[in-house]
């Protein structure tokens, strides 16, 4: 049988299997909501089918997964020299956005030993801080009042202003409920955290025109361009590739095209679309469908199907590869 070094292995409950069963377990009352997450957060990215007829194919044939796996992790370690940062983008909601920042900041996270900062960027009401497994976290704007008022000397100081999800990743929420913060207090909030965390993820709101994803853009070393795989999809990857070689403020900016799997029935491959975008000039890699993200809560890469954790660990390396380019 393949050795996978993200699968689970025996031993301690990790905390999401802690939490599945105090809920399980506990008095009180559970919402609807709050039994929807129990139940979804453990949904493996592959069905029980797949995963059997896969372990039987490796009692009888070598296979290299866990090389091409380590091969992608080794960019994902790659030394950082000062904070690099990556804006995540997308043409139109639904397209994965929050998924893919998520999934690299727990890349991330899981493979370095310095510590990550996933910012939601997003005006609204962003669910990054799920995808992360948390139920709160405060806000960017929270974040840069602190900042403005004093300037943090440690990265501890910096992350008691942020929540932390598992291990070494820390994280900023939703900034709906809170007063808006001014483009430079945002800019000082941004340079603290590179100056603390060699990596941070900017999950920003859809639309390349949005002052939000404008200022993203323009605080960033790499940005991910998120589009699903659709003909409008493609189209739209196209067109923000044009507009963004055309532009004097983003042309030296690296841009990458993630192709996403948003429907398992989806009459386009990911992997095709992504060639095909690579063919017209635009570096494009993929995310496919999998049934774990799909489930929308908080995301176990143990969890993910094996071809989404080598695809997003290539992914991270991609990004991250990029982003030390630009100096």
């Amino acid at each position: 049988m393949t050795y996978d070094p993200w699968s689970p292995q025996p031993g301690p409950q990790t905390r999401r299997q802690a939490q599945a069963l105090a809920a399980a377990d506990g008095g009180g009352f559970e919402s609807a909501s709050e039994a929807s997450r129990r139940r979804l957060r453990t949904r493996p990215g592959m069905p029980a089918g797949r995963r059997f007829l896969r372990q039987l194919s490796g009692l009888f044939r070598s296979d290299d997964y866990s090389q091409r796996l380590i091969a992608a992790a080794a960019g994902v370690q790659d030394p950082v020299s000062t904070g690099r940062r990556i804006a995540v983008i997308s043409s139109r909601g639904g397209s994965g956005k929050t998924t893919t920042t998520a999934v690299l900041a727990s890349v991330f996270a899981s493979m370095r030993q310095d510590a990550v900062a996933a910012v939601d960027n997003d005006p609204g009401l962003g669910s990054l801080p799920l995808r992360l497994g948390l139920d709160s976290a405060p806000s960017l704007d929270l974040l840069a009042s602190a900042v403005a008022q004093k300037a943090p000397e440690t990265r501890d100081e910096l992350a008691a202003r942020m929540a932390a999800a598992d291990g070494n990743l820390f994280a900023t929420g939703a900034r709906l409920w809170h007063p808006r913060a001014d483009a430079q207090a945002l800019d000082r909030a941004v340079t603290s955290l590179s100056r603390f965390f060699p990596i941070t993820l900017l999950d920003s709101p859809t639309g390349i025109s949005h002052p939000d994803a404008v200022w993203a853009v323009k605080a960033a070393h790499a940005v991910l361009l998120v589009v699903p795989a659709t003909v409008a999809g493609r189209q739209d990857a196209l067109v923000y590739h044009q507009a963004w070689q055309q532009d004097p403020a983003t042309r030296e900016v690296p841009l990458l095209a993630v192709v996403t799997g948003t429907d398992a029935g989806a009459p386009l491959d990911p992997v095709r679309e992504a060639v095909r975008l690579s063919r017209d000039g635009l570096d494009a890699m993929t995310l496919p469908y999998d049934r774990h993200l799909a489930a929308g809560v908080e995301i176990d890469l143990a969890l993910l199907a094996p071809q989404t954790r080598l695809d997003a660990t290539a992914l991270a390396s991609r990004v991250l590869l990029a982003a030390n380019g630009n100096r």
